[in-house]
């Protein structure tokens, strides 16, 4: 921790109200109050620490502290952010607080009830929320998760025109074959692709909840010769898109916080993160059931319009042979085995040669 004279500092970015534009600032804070530092000297935002309001954590994205201006300060800093929270002023009013044994059996049983409204009432919300969320806002979500992906992870694309206008066509068609044949979606998505470079997100293909798809110029040059596996690859991302895969992922992970915020009337910061900055939409994962979903959606698509339809195969056997998969760990919370995708997808082409005998 940076502590200065007795102040402690975190580093971050200043917006304005309703404004995506932004200064380089450092917010100071003493025991019980705070100041917002830009080149060395104080802006004149300050006040009270009881003042500022702290959004909770969502995975690894940054974290934002509303002032009472309307202006927002957003940090990188997590850590720091949480030591502002557990030190200083908000530790002396913990302190206030003290524990009875009367509060024993509430303690006991607080992680059933939570397990229960987590079971019960956040599917309940999801489904609401899904129902409740207009087209507009799935469009601003697309918008702004571009802007953010592209401000920290990609470049523009280096591949020739020619090969983004050859994967176009494949992906039009597929957009199109792909038309009425999810009962899950509510809406029609804008289907457009994207193409991106850049180390940091490496061969990759994802799909965000209005209809847009990226994908890098690595994952094309590991496939330079073999558009059947990119047929595959981008027909699973638009099975994401028919089964509002990234809608219920988004609420989900956002769902207690989300309802918690709607009952206590304060649920706008909140929806300003989803739809202004899009940052937590890229930080969730998909179930092993919706990877599965999207496998199966693109082995219908692909069979049924009587294209090649073992693409996702060779992808992932591809992926073993250039970035070995761990067996264990946090990886395997999130994603199926490609080996049981594999096994799913040739069960699936067993099925239709045994249906053709």
């Amino acid at each position: 921790m940076t502590i200065e004279d007795g102040y402690f500092l975190i580093e971050g970015r200043l917006f304005g109200p309703q404004s995506s534009a932004f200064e380089a600032v450092r917010l100071v804070v003493s025991d019980a109050s705070y100041y917002v530092e830009i080149d060395g000297s104080r802006n004149g935002l300050q006040g009270d620490l009881r003042e500022l309001k702290i959004e909770p954590a969502v995975g690894s994205s940054t974290r934002k502290i509303y002032l009472p201006g309307g202006q927002l300060f957003e940090t990188d800093e997590l850590d720091k952010v949480e030591h502002l929270k557990g030190g200083g002023f908000w530790t002396g009013l913990a302190k206030t607080e003290r524990f009875g044994w009367h509060l024993v059996p509430l303690a006991i049983a607080t992680p059933f009830l939570a397990f229960g409204l987590y079971r019960t009432l956040i599917p309940l919300f999801i489904s609401f929320a899904m129902f409740m969320t207009p087209d507009g806002m799935i469009k601003t979500i697309d918008k702004n998760t571009i802007k953010t992906i592209d401000f920290t992870l990609t470049k523009p694309s280096n591949l020739p025109r020619s090969r983004k206008a050859e994967i176009q066509t494949i992906f039009k068609r597929l957009a199109k074959n792909a038309e009425g044949q999810s009962d899950k979606a509510r809406r029609k998505p804008e289907y457009k692709l994207l193409f991106r470079s850049g180390d940091k997100i490496g061969p990759n293909a994802f799909a965000l909840p209005g209809g847009t798809i990226v994908m890098t110029d690595a994952l094309v040059h590991m496939f330079p010769k073999e558009d059947y596996v990119l047929s595959a690859v981008l027909a699973h991302e638009i099975g994401h898109v028919e089964h509002e895969h990234s809608l219920r992922q988004l609420y989900r992970a956002l769902g207690m916080a989300a309802m918690i915020g709607l009952i206590a009337g304060d649920a706008g910061p909140m929806l300003e993160d989803i739809v202004l900055e899009g940052s937590a939409l890229l930080a969730l994962s998909f179930s092993r059931k919706h990877e599965m979903q999207a496998d199966d959606f693109s082995y219908d698509i692909l069979s049924g319009t009587g294209q090649r339809a073992d693409g996702l195969i060779r992808f992932f056997e591809k992926l073993g042979e250039d970035m070995p998969i761990p067996e264990s760990g946090e990886w395997m919370m999130t994603h199926p085995l490609s080996q049981k995708r594999i096994e799913n997808i040739q069960a699936h082409i067993e099925a239709d040669k045994d249906a053709d005998k």
